[in-house]
């Protein structure tokens, strides 16, 4: 085979490598629901194992050629230079550089991924020389859409074959394969102006002109459907940057009357969509599509606006307080939640699930300026700002487009949804990964009609060879450790999970341990091992077996990437406050160090007062833990706001019940019972159905001798927990003390009934059968 025949083959793979990423990464993820992360992760996978090849076979094929060729000029791979090195110099000087390096297990937005974007967007722009390979990426990426919304209705009619953690019935608003509404609504606006280019440039037959239009309006009905007031601003923005185009080219009138229709036939979906209900959902919807698009301005209203608002003065307030060398290389990727927990309120909660804090400041600017810095920020506004001005001198050069010119039209205003949707929202993984294919179509659109320039590679046949096989072995391990490895870790934690349900903790641990050991840089897997190999001590009864899962918890703990993430320290404590009460006391004061520090850093959190308190039980110091419960109810989120829902209200009242129960048990071990009493009652009052408040106060009624009393505290108990034989067990001794012996015989029955193997209730079943055998023997004496 001649070059020329190898060079095509080359073009044809990375042709087919960069369309099978605009196809498969929106619509893939895991079908199965064998992974917990059912969605960036298999993405993110296949994105990197694809660019990789098409990395190898574009290096394959500069060295046949001897050259290296591009268009437009060298200045925009020196900008992407600079963007790259923004994001890490903030990486590696980040409040969590393996965090911002790796990404988030949820988001999957580190430096690692980042890297990726920019080496998609530069193999892009050296690769798209022409008008047709473009055309073909249009393509793949309106069926990819067309597949997506397909599966968005799928989701709106109940009919989603996939178990996701909340289906789109109970969340009254469609995902489809993004995973969130909002990611997907993102998605969707980035690829509804290229799809309406594609009707009116692209589409010649009736047949294809079908089919197009048909994708268009599923894009738009699934847009409707995901209740993403950003997106819905943002594909606002781009109809309006669309429309003004149009009008300044008075020409296209058909084109301009095909625009006005678009937006009718979206006007009369959004009206369609307040009459016909979804399948499964009652007609009471608080999350209709009126009033999301009522509240879409109204930034006083409550919910996420109101989050937003607490967000962007939380941002303000960290910039200001920010020292200059970190405001300069901002606190790194990925770390933001570290940041925005220390400026939580707790009316926070009245609007949000209490005690949780955003990892991102839901606005482009912010987010950058935090993350990156002001250094970052430079550069990504230099970075963006020069593709538009190379788009806005290439459009008054030529001021009379054909298809091509559009095509920049369409492209800009893809972008410009992109970015008004970030000015309230983020972006992923999928859209992240469209963001620089429109960025680098954008860049091969201008420089179409350019003569390519070329630097040429003076290298021998032997130093290609020894670099080309280098890059394999580099990319054969690369995949190996940090792909493959990846995917196989997420499917053994499912195991592990599955395992916890079974109650199997040698399962469970076994299966976290090559977890951990496939992706050791997760500091996510890191802390989850500790939180469940502490729940696997707490349960186990051997000591021996005890003790080995002590010995693996603190090998771990020495071997943790990062000891200063919330929920790591948390974990931490929970572990050193165990050991101390089950081994060593002196594990109690690494305990308080921890918990100490947490309080300082993030004083509206409760978990850190929780612990702390209960050391202070373990500890048999209840005044002190009463002091620390009663510092937790101060940062609870306030129940009369009128702004608080239901959701909200009753995570709220659990809490609190919590601490009121806790409070309470303090005050019985130091014998004040009517404190105890008042605080049983008031969390009572909140949980009429929470048995074990009943408990509680049957025995302070019965260490006060109101027997009577505590017997009806406990049949409340048994009805509402039958299932439970301590219940019938407290019952039977009650009425033993009352020495009605029958009754305390026929509730111990009720327990044995539920536990018929119960050594220490069979004893007692023979104790009190002997009561009541010398009791008739004493009535028969005369």
């Amino acid at each position: 085979m001649n070059a020329n025949k190898i060079i095509k083959v080359c073009d044809f793979i990375i042709e087919s490598g960069f369309l099978a990423i605009v196809f498969f990464i929106p619509i893939i993820f895991d079908f199965s629901a064998l992974t917990y992360n059912m969605v960036d992760i298999y993405k993110a996978v296949a994105f990197r194992a694809i660019l990789t090849v098409i990395l190898l076979v574009y290096v394959a094929k500069i060295f046949i050629e001897n050259k290296l060729s591009f268009r437009g000029g060298r200045k925009i791979f020196w900008l992407a230079l600079a963007l790259l090195a923004s994001f890490f110099i903030s990486s590696l000087l980040s409040l969590h550089p393996d965090q911002s390096f790796w990404g988030n297990f949820y988001r999957q937005q580190g430096f690692y991924n980042y890297f990726h974007y920019l080496l998609f967007f530069v193999l892009l722009i050296l690769n798209l020389n022409r008008i047709k390979q473009i055309r073909r990426i249009i393509i793949a990426a309106i069926a990819a859409a067309s597949l997506s919304s397909v599966y968005g209705l799928i989701q709106y009619f109940n009919l989603d074959p996939v178990r996701w953690l909340e289906n789109a019935i109970d969340l009254e608003r469609i995902f489809s394969s993004l995973g969130q509404p909002n990611f997907f609504g993102h998605y969707l606006v980035l690829v509804l102006p290229l799809t309406f280019y594609a009707l009116l440039f692209m589409a010649k037959s009736f047949l294809a002109r079908f089919f197009v239009g048909l994708s268009l309006l599923t894009e738009l009905f699934c847009l409707a459907l995901t209740y993403s007031r950003a997106a819905w601003l943002g594909f606002l923005a781009s109809t309006i940057i669309l429309m003004s185009v149009w009008l300044i080219y008075k020409r296209h009138k058909k084109a301009a009357l095909g625009l006005f229709g678009f937006i009718l036939i979206g006007a009369a979906v959004a009206v369609g969509l307040n009459i016909i209900k979804p399948a499964g959902q009652t007609g009471a919807l608080a999350n209709n599509l009126v009033n999301r698009m009522k509240t879409t301005f109204d930034l006083r209203a409550g919910g996420s606006n109101r989050m937003r608002l607490n967000y962007w003065r939380a941002s303000l307030q960290i910039i200001k307080r920010a020292e200059p060398l970190r405001l300069a290389w901002g606190y790194g990727p990925e770390t933001l939640i570290s940041v925005f927990m220390k400026y939580y309120q707790p009316d926070w909660g009245i609007h949000e699930a209490f005690n949780s804090s955003p990892d991102r400041a839901h606005n482009w600017f912010f987010d950058q300026i935090l993350a990156l810095g002001v250094l970052g920020l430079a550069a990504t506004i230099c970075f963006y700002a020069y593709l538009i001005y190379r788009a806005g001198r290439f459009l008054f050069l030529n001021p009379k487009p054909e298809a091509d010119g559009w095509l920049l039209i369409f492209l800009l205003a893809s972008l410009t949804a992109y970015s008004v949707n970030n000015f309230f929202s983020f972006s992923l993984f999928t859209n992240s990964v469209y963001l620089f294919l429109i960025l680098a179509m954008v860049w091969s659109v201008i420089h179409l009609g350019e003569k390519e320039k070329t630097v040429n590679l003076n290298l021998a046949r032997f130093s290609k060879t020894l670099i080309g096989a280098a890059l394999l072995a580099v990319s054969a391990v690369y995949l190996y450790f940090n792909n493959i490895n990846q995917a196989k870790a997420e499917i053994y934690y499912i195991k592990v999970l599955k395992s916890i349900k079974l109650a199997d903790c040698r399962g469970a641990l076994n299966n976290l341990e090559r977890v951990v050991s496939l992706s050791p840089n997760s500091d996510y897997y890191q802390e989850k091992y500790l939180a469940l190999a502490l729940n696997c001590f707490l349960s186990v009864k051997d000591k021996a077996v005890q003790a080995d899962i002590r010995d693996n918890i603190l090998f771990h703990i020495q071997a943790l990437n990062d000891k200063s993430l919330y929920d790591t320290r948390i974990s931490l404590a929970r572990c050193y406050s165990a050991f101390g009460f089950y081994y060593d006391r002196a594990y109690y004061a690494e305990a308080e160090q921890v918990l100490a520090k947490l309080i300082f850093d993030y004083p509206n959190y409760i978990a850190a007062y929780e612990v702390l308190a209960k050391q202070r039980m373990g500890q048999e110091d209840y005044g002190g833990a009463i002091e620390i419960y009663k510092q937790a109810l101060g940062v609870l989120s306030p129940l009369d706001s009128p702004g608080l829902n239901r959701q909200h209200r009753l995570k709220i009242e659990s809490v609190l019940v919590s601490l009121y129960e806790s409070i309470g048990q303090a005050y019985l071990k130091i014998k004040n019972y009517d404190s105890a009493g008042a605080y049983f009652k008031k969390a009572l009052k909140l949980d009429p159905y929470r048995a074990t408040l009943y408990k509680n106060i049957a025995d302070i009624d019965y260490l006060q001798g109101r027997l009577d009393q505590a017997i009806v505290l406990n049949r409340r108990g048994l009805m509402l927990n039958p299932g439970d034989y301590h219940w019938p067990l407290s019952l039977s001794l009650l009425y033993r003390d009352k020495k009605d012996l029958k009754k305390a015989g026929e509730y111990l029955d009720q327990a044995l009934k539920l536990v018929p193997e119960n050594a220490e209730l069979k004893k007692y079943q023979q104790e009190l059968e002997n009561n009541i055998s010398n009791r008739k023997t004493q009535n028969s004496k005369p």
